[in-house]
């Protein structure tokens, strides 16, 4: 039988089993596919039209350990045979999985899954021995079991809290389809009355390893109440005294134990079919798992701390700007517990309904009347307490979800500013707008925050960046203006005084930001200028096609669709005003009218006014309590640090006598943009690659000079004057470093 008529026959048997009912009796092809199969020469597959390779990679046995993830090489064999739950266990072998499975643990908080950590233990999946003061394996009952237990129930107060879905699946957790089991039998009093007996019986040992076990009892103790205290409705300040006891415990492990072959089954995904492949990892070290326990409580501790002490929704605002820019950001864990804390079940704080919220968010900055508010409904307080939560998510979904709820925002402005006229009776030209000027002040530091979140997530090039500041300059200036409006009406009275001080404070954080973001701004045009920020099409290999895909990439059409492409969430709101590209390109061609020397001396004085802005905005807050000045300036500092480290990099630059040299010998380009003779550039190159003469000689004459200067400078900036940039303590911020090698 040919290959062809099989395929045949087997598509008419799938149309008659999908027309028949359920009752049918199916019929077997086993001899058609076997008479097949003999036509077949080897290296061929005979499939069902609707056969993919997904079906492929499930169910044929590909018979490579680096592909199929259920076949056991020898190696693995052996290893699995020197099982033995049975094996009377020494101290130093308890240690070694005691400390493999905290191991587990860590690696598991780093987003693996629980097949790829926790259940390679056989142990931990095996368990069935009954921990007793009487057994003929009393290391093993009296202190491995116990330990295990406790970090069971730890998995599964996490487990819990990842269940209150604040985090995301395969982003942050990997659930898995795998039904977890944690030692559900136990309570947790049963795991601290076994931790108890665990720590009685290391103590009346004389080994070093007893001493060392004894370590990570004490942590497993405070690690599981303060979890557990953290579930409970009103745990919060046990859960804080857990946490800190935990951070004071000292670390007594010099050594990782002995060995012991075939208690931890590396595949042991083959024992659950129901869950998709995974690949075995490597765990983190005992050092890095250590690091990240203790960074896990002290994050807990601090940010949980600082929400219980939190009275305003302005110190609210700031304890969320820091966590959101925390570098490195807190674990998935840490960062639901920070959500669910936060709001749970339409609370805030678990006492304030989440309308209520809204409206006295509102009423911080704005003395605006009941009939003002009566639009805070229920989609607005979701809205803004996902505005919270936002800051919690990770890096890419900050950024995706702070973009996505721009629309929402501007729509619910357009809502408010009708309410506010319907509740205004005075000149029209007076109105405060207090509803939608503060819905309009949180879409704008929404905007500004998913633009930025970019920087950190290598979204843009190093040549697109002046096309993210210089547009964020223009929407920060807006923000300044809108706060100034805001505060010309809550300054003529005299009891506005803490909102006129609230407002003070954001238009200095507003102002440093857009005085910084100038600064980004000129630097990096003047690095594109010095050719230090190349467009990838611009290293091409000199070839005709070459350059002619990079005449079309750095058109004008072509830079239309980047520029509109960059921005295509911002053009769509109804306001702040967006900026045409014309209106951009022409900003540009003034900037081109400046020498490189002039834009980092303007950068200079821009971080000048950026750190002045900073300190009347602490001069500002002098009137906060202790825990809302701690957090203004938490949320404040990374952003101080990147004036401050960029204005260091400045003065270093204009002091550099390689720098003045290549400053002295800049042509002057008055009349004609960069961007213009970067195209006579690309011209002239293509005409010489052609073979076509040059027409026009006063413009060849100008193309070499340029081009000369362009070929001296990059040779200098390459060899004398390295410029790069990286992030410090804010992830959104570069901070540049010039290197005089001279």
């Amino acid at each position: 039988m040919e290959a062809g008529h099989l395929n045949n026959s087997l598509e008419q048997l799938s149309l008659e089993s999908i027309a028949t009912s359920s009752d049918d009796v199916w019929q077997d092809i086993t001899e058609l596919v076997d008479r097949g199969t003999e036509e077949l020469s080897s290296g061929q597959l005979l499939k069902h039209p609707h056969f993919t390779l997904f079906d492929a990679m499930t169910s044929i046995e590909v018979m490579d350990p680096r592909l199929d993830m259920g076949m056991l090489s020898q190696e693995d064999e052996e290893e699995i045979a020197q099982w033995d739950i049975q094996r009377k266990l020494s101290l130093q072998e308890a240690l070694w999985i005691s400390l493999q499975m905290f191991r587990c643990e860590m690696t598991w908080h780093m987003s693996a899954s629980l097949l790829q950590t926790i259940y390679t233990c056989n142990y931990f999946t095996q368990y069935s021995t009954e921990s007793t003061a009487e057994t003929d394996n009393p290391v093993r009952d009296l202190v491995l079991y116990p330990i295990l237990i406790g970090t069971g129930l730890c998995c599964r107060f996490v487990w819990n809290e990842y269940g209150r879905e604040n985090v995301f699946r395969e982003e942050d957790v990997h659930f898995g389809a795998v039904s977890p089991q944690f030692f559900d039998e136990y309570s947790q009093s049963d795991a601290l009355r076994l931790l108890d007996t665990a720590k009685t019986y290391l103590e009346q040992q004389r080994e070093d390893a007893a001493e060392q076990l004894l370590v990570l009892v004490e942590i497993r103790r405070h690690w599981l109440q303060a979890l557990a205290w953290l579930s409970s409705d009103d745990g919060s300040e046990r859960a804080l005294e857990e946490l800190e006891a935990l951070q004071q415990v000292e670390w007594r492990i010099s050594e990782e134990g002995q060995a012991v072959r075939g208690v931890f089954d590396r595949k042991c995904m083959r024992r659950y079919p129901s869950a998709a492949p995974i690949k075995p990892i490597e765990l983190a070290s005992l050092t890095s798992s250590r690091q990240t326990l203790l960074q896990m409580a002290r994050d807990l501790h601090e940010i949980l701390g600082s929400l219980q002490q939190a009275r305003s929704v302005e110190h609210l605002m700031y304890i969320f700007q820091a966590v959101a820019i925390r570098s490195p950001q807190s674990q998935p864990f840490v960062r639901s517990v920070v959500m669910s804390a936060f709001e749970c079940d339409g609370r805030v704080r678990s006492s304030e309904p989440l309308e209520s919220f809204a409206r006295r968010a509102i009423l911080e900055v704005a003395a605006a009347p009941a009939k003002a508010l009566s639009g805070v409904d229920g989609e607005m307080a979701r809205v803004l307490a996902d505005w919270f939560r936002t800051h919690c998510q990770n890096g890419p979904r900050q950024r995706r979800i702070a973009l996505k709820y721009l629309g929402m925002w501007d729509a619910m402005q357009a809502v408010a500013e009708q309410n506010d006229m319907n509740a205004y009776s005075g000149d029209p030209s007076q109105n405060p707008f207090w509803t939608s000027s503060w819905i309009y002040h949180m879409k704008l530091l929404l905007l500004e925050q998913g633009m930025l979140a970019g920087v950190r997530l290598a979204v843009y090039l190093d040549y697109e960046l002046p096309l993210l500041f210089g547009y964020l300059s223009q929407v920060l200036e807006a923000h300044v203006a809108h706060i100034d409006r805001m505060l010309s009406f809550v300054a003529r009275r005299s009891d506005q005084q803490p909102r006129a001080l609230q407002l003070l404070r954001w238009r200095a954080s507003v102002l440093a930001q857009k005085e910084l973001c100038l600064a980004e701004w000129l630097i990096a045009h003047a690095c594109e200028r010095l050719s230090v920020f190349i467009a990838p099409w611009h290293k091409h290999s000199g070839s005709v096609s070459a350059l002619e895909a990079a005449l079309r990439l750095d058109s004008e059409p072509a830079r239309r669709a980047r520029y509109a492409l960059r921005l295509r969430a911002a053009c769509m709101l109804g306001s702040p005003s967006f900026m045409s590209f014309e209106g951009w390109a022409a900003t540009v061609a003034q900037l081109d009218e400046c020498r490189i020397a002039g834009l980092f001396e303007h950068a200079s004085g821009a971080l000048l006014r950026a750190r002045k802005a900073l300190d009347d905005g602490r001069c500002h807050s002098s009137c906060l309590s202790d825990p809302e000045l701690a957090a203004w300036e938490a949320a404040h500092k990374p952003i101080y640090h990147a004036v401050l480290a960029n204005s260091v990099s400045l003065s270093k630059l204009l002091q550099s006598p390689v720098f003045a040299a290549a400053a002295t010998a800049e042509l002057d380009v008055t009349g004609d943009t960069a961007q213009r003779t970067r195209q006579a550039l690309l011209n002239a190159d293509l005409n010489a690659a052609r073979g076509t003469p040059a027409t026009n000689k006063k413009r060849l004459k100008k193309t070499k000079r340029e081009r000369q200067w362009r070929d001296d400078v990059s040779k200098l900036v390459s060899e004398k004057l390295q410029i790069s940039w990286t992030t410090g303590k804010h992830p959104d911020w570069p901070i540049y470093t010039f290197i005089d090698t001279l």
